[in-house]
């Protein structure tokens, strides 16, 4: 008799070398216990026929499928470091007291789905769109000194986020930002937070060192656009496996379409992520 299944056995792994899911899910990030979360639905089609006679309900049928799956994580894999050292440096900007800080990069999608192939498919299939893009958000206290930068105008600036401090190389990404949105609360007898939204301009590179390896190539660098065909031939063929169980598994080809990470005060560096699911997933 069949029991429910508990999913202690669960993970979420890209078995094909050289491409940016599987440095991700092999040497950056440690899943958490809310490893993934798997969406999958089909389009549905209305094909309600009039007949000149009264009809009570519609009549459907499904279509296509597609699905997503969301994961949860912690940086760096190796070890687990409170993010107390990581440090902020905007010279057009105010970076006092901060107590926390996030970046969310986004990847466009394109549906390549078409019709003709010899056999007829069941699943849409997707590639990364040409561009990506990138912003956040810090948080942080004002101080009696001085007074909050309002929101940027002209050209983007120079921004560095550290995450951790290691002594002659540090951790970080780095790139040009503009800050279009500030918003500051007073509370009597509180501390007044300022709340400062960026937008990336430009590529967001990743200097790494031994304890902080690249999220999604070994040697960092600019991060780019998402693997997804590996031999060039319009087809997804970067696998992934999510294990829900002793032998229940889900089995697609994917890429990523969004990376969050996030630094608070005494605690972990967290990161979520969202991965299209490109093509046919199988469910075993």
């Amino acid at each position: 008799m069949a029991y429910p299944l508990t999913s202690e056995t669960g993970n979420l792994t890209c078995g094909t070398s050289a491409t940016d899911l599987n440095q991700l899910f092999t040497n950056a990030l440690r899943l958490t216990t809310d490893v993934a979360t798997i969406n999958v639905e089909s389009n549905e089609i209305d094909v309600t026929q009039a007949t000149g006679s009264a009809i009570n309900f519609s009549t459907m049928i499904g279509g296509l499928r597609t699905g997503t799956v969301d994961f949860a994580g912690i940086y760096p894999r190796s070890t687990t470091p409170l993010a107390v050292s990581s440090i902020i440096t905007y010279a057009s900007g105010y970076v006092q007291y901060i107590n926390s800080w996030s970046i969310d990069i986004t990847w466009s999608e394109i549906d390549i789905t078409s019709i003709g192939a010899a056999t007829a498919p069941t699943w849409r299939r997707w590639m990364p769109g040409g561009i990506g893009k990138w912003s956040g958000t810090y948080t942080c206290k004002a101080d009696n000194v001085s007074p909050p930068t309002v929101p940027s105008t002209g050209a983007a600036a120079a921004a560095i986020f550290q995450f951790a401090e290691a002594g002659a190389t540090d951790p970080q990404l780095a790139g040009d930002i503009t800050m279009p949105r500030l918003t500051q609360r007073v509370r009597l007898g509180d501390f007044s937070e300022l709340s400062y939204s960026f937008n990336g301009s430009g590529n967001l590179t990743q200097t790494t060192t031994a304890t902080y390896p690249g999220l999604l190539a070994s040697a960092g660098g600019a991060i780019t656009k998402p693997s997804w065909d590996t031999t060039g031939d319009g087809v997804p063929d970067v696998s992934c496996v999510l294990t829900v169980g002793p032998s229940r598994t889900w089995t697609f080809p994917a890429f990523w379409t969004r990376l969050n990470l996030s630094w608070k005060v005494d605690d972990v560096v967290r990161v979520t992520g969202t991965l299209r699911i490109a093509d046919a997933a199988t469910v075993a």
